[in-house]
């Protein structure tokens, strides 16, 4: 039953859309746990997008905890570009670190980012401040807020914010987890704007285990404001060791 449910959940996210979506992010939460060691790939492309040489995206990465409350992550981003498939887009270096205790309803922290990119596009860092809540019936909602600045190559002086939000339920009967994912850029210390002039994007996912050690991620974005892609729609796969 378990697997027919899978089935059909994969499928019907497989036939939202004609392609993998660009936009390969997530929203994260601050928890870290001792035994954290994992590798993932990820694969992206926007459907219908004129213009947009970078159609598809692929990332890598590749994470450790080193207590029970930090953890490292080093990330490769490639992208589709007119030249090449596999063109390199950016690595990216990152610090979680969960500050409340473990076992509490609501989880706090901070994760830390420096991004080299190449084709001599902006170098970044970023914080991000990470909350997550376990609310009852196996829901569970988080909040990213994040801020980056641009360090070399600038073509922003200013700092920018954008915020991630997800909703979410893990099924009891069989493990598998669906929600609901938004991401959303407010702009910069020059003009804070929502949903004007920004990027704007809300979409359905679906998260389950394909075996002990590998976990399955599928999901569609659709945008709500002009500067977001209309369509898109993800996979991660993930591998625990």
């Amino acid at each position: 039953m378990r697997l027919l449910l899978i089935l059909t959940l994969c499928i019907s996210f497989l036939t939202a859309a004609p392609a993998f979506a660009q936009n390969v992010t997530g929203v994260f939460g601050p928890v870290v746990n001792v035994d954290d060691h994992n590798a993932e790939y990820r694969a992206a492309a926007v459907i219908d997008a004129p213009g947009d040489n970078a159609k598809w995206a692929q990332r890598f990465h590749y994470e450790r905890a080193l207590s029970g409350n930090f953890r490292l992550r080093g990330i490769l981003a490639l992208r589709e570009t007119a030249s090449s498939d596999f063109d390199y887009d950016f690595a990216r270096l990152e610090a979680v670190w969960q500050i409340t205790p473990d076992g509490k309803d609501y989880q706090t922290g901070l994760r830390f980012e420096a991004r080299t990119r190449g084709d001599g596009r902006p170098e970044e860092v970023r914080m991000n401040w990470l909350n997550q809540w376990s609310l009852p019936g196996n829901w569970r909602a988080r909040a990213v807020m994040m801020n980056t600045l641009q360090v070399a190559q600038r073509t922003n002086d200013e700092l920018q914010f954008q915020g991630r939000f997800e909703l979410s339920r893990k099924l009891p009967e069989n493990g598998v987890r669906l929600g609901f994912h938004s991401y959303v850029d407010f702009g910069d210390t020059g003009g804070i704007h929502v949903f004007k002039g920004n990027k704007a994007e809300i979409g359905p996912f679906i998260e389950f285990d394909l075996t002990d050690q590998v976990a399955i991620y599928l999901g569609t974005l659709h945008g709500l404001t002009d500067a977001a892609d209309d369509n898109q729609v993800r996979i991660f796969i993930e591998r625990a060791f």
